[in-house]
């Protein structure tokens, strides 16, 4: 008699098999053609993911594919891929901003050289090195957007990005911080009618560029004396970066002539190094005298050679790495080597031709590799334009007050405070609003990217037009 296999039911429903029968481990194989067996040979492994197998064949492990996976801190995904939606842009632009109020406190209120600048031999300091982080984050993102945006509505959202709380910042400056200045000092008589007087400040640095430092002779008597706002310098190299990215953009350099950047930016480090090779161990001041004079083009004012060659470097820098994108590794082995680098750079030279390369990748891998949580930072409110343009006067006043005689600590601790306030309420009511305008009568974006329909629209915010992409000032 033969025995019925266990888990077979004893009857069929009449008329028709058993369609849910359950199947035992022991004819698991059943249905399935049946292995072919061959002498001294055991069944090898199947080509086809859940293919059926014999259950007395023996289990072998899958040697298809002899790839193993790489341990996490030697992978190196492309920038494309490791930057991602969610990134470390937002806390980084804060910390870079905070990192100008650190530097320019010695100066400010201490009487001392800016922080770093003693330790890297007069190579660098702290707030040269937040600028130079500034711009190469903004190069990466604003050429994401030139790519993005037809470039009528990419010159628009970065005038009503960088406009707005400019001018309410130098409004305040010129008629509020400064009469109050002046009542301090006592020298109310006259604050209107001198040559440098608020209107005055209003008219000559609307238009980016500054034309006017002071107001009304007041601050003289500061450690940096007169100057009511120093850190806008820069603003204006970051708008004639806007135009340059503008122009490429509109002529299809981004698309059909990306060597046109490599050469551009090639061209820019070519120049610092020959600038650095005339100091002992290359140990070239990151503003270094290019023995060229300065120029003055409409609405940007002053541009000097010296400041626009290692600013426009790095910006073109995080350009290169949004063209190349998909093509830049991302390592964390490399990252770690380019931070080391850069600090040895700036304590034992070759800072410009060396430490400054190596920085920009830094910043971009700390932004690939920021923890998750930090991740959220600055992706509701980037406040770090508003640090930047707010430190300066707050510092200025601060010093006036004397509140620097209680040490640097606490100089720096209430200038944050108070600049982070400040760019807070500049943030939510000025910002912010003036952000809504971007879409304003202007054509829908249209540009494709290099080599694919479209770049991704993510960036330091996870939005389709960043926060980001318009960086906070240097």
């Amino acid at each position: 008699m033969v025995a019925r296999p266990r888990g077979l039911p004893r009857t069929f429903p009449a008329g028709r098999p058993s369609a849910i029968a359950p199947t035992p481990v022991s004819t698991a194989w059943i249905g399935c053609a049946a292995p072919t067996v061959r002498p001294h040979a055991l069944p090898g492994p199947s080509s086809r993911r859940g293919a059926c197998r014999h259950p007395s064949a023996r289990s072998l492990p899958d040697m298809s594919s002899t790839s193993r996976r790489r341990p996490a801190v030697l992978a190196s995904p492309p920038l494309s891929e490791a930057l991602g939606r969610k990134n470390g842009f937002g806390l980084l632009r804060l910390v870079l901003a905070s990192s100008v109020i650190f530097s320019h406190a010695m100066p400010l209120g201490m009487s001392k050289p800016s922080l770093g600048e003693l330790s890297s031999r007069g190579q660098t300091d702290v707030g040269a090195i937040a600028v130079a982080g500034f711009f190469v984050l903004s190069g990466l993102l604003i050429t994401r957007s030139g790519m993005r945006l037809s470039t009528a509505r990419f010159l628009w959202n970065r005038a009503i990005r960088l406009l707005p709380g400019l001018w309410v910042c130098m409004l305040l400056t010129a008629f509020v911080i400064a009469p109050v200045v002046a009542y301090h000092q006592g020298r109310l008589d006259g604050f209107w009618s001198h040559p440098q007087n608020p209107f005055r400040y209003i008219e000559e640095n609307w238009a980016i560029g500054v034309g006017q430092w002071g107001i009304s002779g007041l601050l003289d008597h500061n450690p940096h004396a007169g100057a009511f706002n120093g850190s806008i310098w820069s603003l204006a190299y970051e708008v004639l970066c806007y135009l340059v990215v503008a122009l490429f953009a509109a002529a299809g350099v981004f698309r059909r002539a990306r060597w046109t950047m490599v050469l551009l930016v090639a061209g820019l480090y070519a120049f610092m190094f020959s600038l650095a090779v005339d100091y002992h161990h290359l140990q070239a001041p990151i503003y270094a005298k290019t023995g060229m004079s300065a120029w003055t083009l409409p609405f940007l004012g002053w541009i000097a050679p010296e400041q626009l060659i290692p600013v426009g470097f790095m910006f073109g820098l995080g350009a290169l790495a949004e063209l190349y994108r998909k093509k830049l590794p991302i390592n964390d082995i490399a990252g770690v080597a380019a931070l080391a680098v850069f600090l040895a750079s700036c304590r034992y030279g070759a800072f410009t031709v060396v430490g400054l390369p190596a920085f920009a990748y830094g910043l971009l891998w700390l932004a690939a590799r920021m923890p998750h949580p930090l991740t959220k930072v600055g992706t509701k409110a980037d406040l770090s334009y508003g640090i930047y343009i707010y430190a300066f006067p707050i510092q200025q006043c601060l010093t006036l007050w004397q509140v620097n005689r209680h040490g640097y600590t606490v100089y720096c601790a209430l200038s944050v405070v108070l600049a982070t306030v400040a760019a807070f309420l500049s943030w939510h009511l000025v910002e912010k609003p003036s952000m809504r305008l971007k879409d304003l009568g202007l054509p829908r974006p249209s540009r494709p990217g290099p080599g694919e329909n479209r770049p991704p629209a993510a960036s330091a915010g996870g939005a389709a037009e960043p926060v980001a992409e318009v960086t906070a000032a240097r």
